[in-house]
């Protein structure tokens, strides 16, 4: 199967920059948000999307991870790692592509069982195939695949990729 690069690396760091300010402006007033990374690419999108938050603001920013089967998401067990950081606090949960929404679905359904302030979504790439209602609040880029296309955020070396395959 043949991938076509979608986002290089440049173009990636661009676009965790923009969700960085993005939410920055929208939560400006808060003294702290969480951000929630779904393991493992998503984990790391998070990060880095962590870091930049901490470049350009001096809002509070906390970060843990949710651990969870994508294979068998709304019925497997769910962990969040630091679980009692999510209580009134502003959440942003972030995974690298949100295809089908199941996995966030059941991310929502355990961070909703801790009483946030609020919950946003961010994703790197949105791919329009949802099965279920999600939206993501901040989004790297949005595509319309066929069902059979897949979109993967790779990191090899440290550059950063995301390609349809």
């Amino acid at each position: 199967m043949t991938k076509s690069l979608i986002l290089s690396h440049t173009e990636i760091a661009l676009k965790l920059d923009r969700i960085a300010w993005q939410i920055i402006e929208q939560h400006y007033d808060n003294h702290a948000i969480v951000i929630v990374g779904l393991q493992d690419r998503g984990a790391d999108v998070a990060q880095k999307i962590k870091l930049r938050l901490e470049k350009f603001s001096d809002i509070k920013i906390l970060f843990t991870t949710i651990n969870l089967d994508k294979t068998d998401a709304l019925n497997a067990p769910v962990t969040i790692a630091n679980s009692q950081i999510i209580k009134e606090n502003s959440i942003i949960l972030v995974d690298d592509v949100l295809n089908s929404g199941t996995t966030m679905v059941a991310a929502l359904k355990e961070i909703l069982a801790y009483s946030p302030k609020s919950v946003r979504t961010a994703v790197l790439a949105n791919r329009d195939h949802h099965k279920f209602p999600i939206q993501a609040n901040y989004v790297g880029v949005s595509l319309a695949t066929t069902l059979k296309e897949h979109i993967t955020y790779e990191e090899v070396d440290g550059k950063m990729s995301v390609s349809l395959s």
